[in-house]
């Protein structure tokens, strides 16, 4: 998950298809040694798990009505990975100091990654690479799940700093990483972060054990916010470039670097001398303390809030609500991108809605979206998913797989708010392990993370976790007595050999549905590498890949985009007919089509192609330019086609 997080949220397939082919070969290893189907799991857990199991069936099966299977399979298998999470978490023997270990790990991981970010801001090493028009896009490469990132390190860190478990110096590094994480996160500057944040924060102080604890321990990580708010927001102030934001973003992470080391000796301190007050508090005591910080919580969110939204908070709210509906985000003119107004959001919904509507039982295909959307779109933007994870599943798996998806999430949040009420540090383990589902849900609603491994995999992972931990042992086997012993053997044999059995053939076909999808995508990222040296060798691998994966387009359109600038304009030709017939929604196929038919003197043809592209997609000059010249006596040179997508592109 960690690997995944400082590599594009894992988001590239090269990425995520070795990541699922690992976390099945963990989880061949798991069953082989735990046989969980000797071990007592809690009903309502193991109804969430073949209830996903069937959304991921369901989803294998969208292949064959999707427009595109090839788009369609890729989804599946990345839901397969997350079942495969789910299941490892599920299934794993859980004790309270594992539970613990695992969630520090990850947290202890989330903090470094924030740190290193840090220390980079404040050196302005590479600022580029960190930060696009004024905003922190890095580790994941995209605002808001960057920003969703460091939220868990957030939520988790406080939680965990509050356990009188850990040593006083553990509890402190905890407390100063969820500082770091909470900065960072001002950084991402993410509306739907802003927006979403006041329901994360409710369901997450209901969701935690020691409420008053776990909001004491706040205190120094918001406050730590608070402070250098100001600096932090300036980052957006000094553009996209240049002397003046490299200087804002370094005054910024060198003054939250030290915030960082304030609120670790401040935190570890805290921790040390807590034990000493021995004495418990009254009951009217912890009540006062509580209403103290819960005033304090609130008087630094509304601080927080006036500050974020330029002092005006009520006319920032209906201005956000106003501008919700415009079909392109403004370019903002005050200190932040939080004072943007606009969002293609809501032109991605009507058509996500529409495809509801036009599709109700069975969606248009899982991954099918961007296809459908470019069509209908009112907006100049190519989203490839709908931006909501609730209209992700209507529009693409229909009502269908919506219900299964609700089932999975409704049994596996049963069992672990079971685990949540066991005494001691257990319950408030697997309460604090929901905390990256509740940022996963709530923000996830108006953005696209389940398409992110980085954020699907730790949300789900640690919710398998949580419904795994306090699970009663199983009692000692009763002695049988013999008339049934007669008969047991018969009955007996039927688990131990059916479902282990089961198990292999699910593992084996989950490694056939992985391997060679991968295999592809590994000869395309080669042959992408090579196409500039060796486009021979470039093009061998991608007729490789090709065989590898029958269904996806993408070898052959990159095939064809070599053989274009070869002028093997045949077989261009060929490779972007096989490119149309593998996504016959996708404009680049007819595209590259018409520029081979073109070059090959067939103008008719290429006139057809062109218009079909043109009809996909009529925004992109490149295409309008070569239909409007493919009948006259200057048609557009392919090289030149090719030339003027990548300046489109800025490829």
């Amino acid at each position: 998950m960690l690997l995944w997080s400082v590599h594009d949220g894992g988001f590239d397939a090269d990425t995520w298809y070795w990541g699922a082919l690992a976390m099945l070969s963990l989880l061949a290893v798991t069953v082989l040694v735990v046989k969980p189907w000797t071990r007592p799991l809690r009903r309502s857990a193991v109804a969430g798990l073949a209830a996903f199991g069937a959304y991921v069936a369901w989803s294998y099966g969208s292949m064959t009505w999707a427009q595109t299977p090839g788009q369609a399979l890729d989804g599946s298998n990345r839901a397969l990975l997350y079942l495969l999470v789910f299941a490892l978490f599920l299934i794993l023997p859980w004790t309270a100091r594992a539970a613990l270990l695992a969630l520090l790990a990850y947290a202890g991981g989330v903090i470094v990654i924030a740190i290193v970010l840090l220390a980079r801001l404040a050196s302005g090493y590479q600022l580029g690479e960190l930060v696009i028009q004024g905003r922190l896009a890095a580790p994941t490469g995209y605002f808001n799940s960057t920003v969703a990132l460091f939220m868990f390190g957030t939520l988790l860190a406080t939680a965990l700093a509050s356990r009188r478990e850990l040593p006083a110096p553990i509890r402190g590094f905890l407390l100063a990483g969820a500082a770091a994480s909470l900065q960072l996160c001002m950084l991402g500057q993410s509306r739907g972060w802003l927006f979403t944040l006041p329901l994360v924060l409710v369901i997450a102080v209901a969701l935690v054990r020691d409420r008053l604890r776990v909001a004491a321990h706040a205190i120094l990580p918001v406050a730590a916010v608070l402070l250098p708010v100001h600096r932090l927001l300036g980052v957006f102030k000094g553009g996209n470039s240049g002397a003046a934001m490299t200087a804002a973003a370094q005054t910024a992470a060198h003054t939250s670097l030290e915030l960082c080391v304030a609120v670790l000796v401040v935190g570890t301190l805290a921790a040390w001398f807590a034990p000493l007050l021995s004495r418990q508090p009254s009951v009217a005591v912890r009540r006062l303390i509580g209403a103290g910080v819960t005033a304090l919580a609130l008087a630094a969110a509304l601080g927080g809030g006036v500050v974020a939204t330029g002092g005006h908070p009520l006319r920032f709210v209906e201005a956000q609500w106003n501008g919700f509906s415009h079909q392109e985000p403004s370019t903002p003119t005050g200190g932040s991108h939080f004072a943007a107004i606009g969002s293609g959001r809501y032109d991605f919904w009507r058509v996500a809605l529409d495809a509801f509507r036009a599709h109700p039982l069975a969606g248009i295909g899982q991954d099918n979206f961007a296809d459908y959307y470019i069509l209908r779109r009112r907006t100049t933007e190519d989203p490839l998913w709908p931006h909501s994870l609730e209209l992700r599943l209507l529009a693409m798996t229909g009502i269908v797989g919506f219900l299964l998806f609700a089932v999975f999430l409704v049994g596996a949040i049963a069992a672990a708010l079971r685990a949540r009420r066991a005494t001691g540090l257990s319950g408030a383990l697997a309460a604090a392990a929901l905390l990256p589902l509740v940022v996963w849900l709530v923000h996830g609603s108006i953005d696209w993370f389940f398409e992110m491994p980085a954020l699907s995999g730790p949300a789900l992972g640690f919710l398998g976790m949580a419904a795994s931990l306090s699970v009663p042992r199983a009692p000692a086997p009763a002695r049988v007595p013999a008339p049934a012993q007669r008969r047991g053997p018969v009955l007996a044999s039927v688990p131990a050999v059916v479902v282990p059995a089961l198990a292999v053939a699910l593992l084996a076909a989950c490694t056939v549905a992985l391997a060679f999808p991968y295999l592809s995508v590994r000869e395309v990222s080669e042959a992408s590498d090579a196409a500039g040296v060796d486009p021979t060798a470039a093009l061998h691998d991608l007729s490789v890949a090709s065989r590898l994966d029958p269904w996806s387009p993408e070898p052959d359109r990159l095939a064809g985009q070599i053989a274009l600038l070869l002028g093997s304009y045949q077989q261009a030709e060929r490779d972007f007919r096989r490119t149309v017939a593998r996504e016959p929604g996708g404009w680049y196929g007819w595209l590259g089509a018409g520029l081979a038919a073109s070059a090959l003197g067939d103008a008719t043809q290429a006139a057809r192609d062109l218009h079909e592209a043109a009809v996909i997609d009529n925004q992109d000059p490149v295409i309008r330019t070569a239909l409007a010249r493919v009948l006259t006596t200057d048609p557009l040179a392919p090289a030149k086609a090719l030339a003027m997508l990548s300046a489109e592109s800025g490829v």
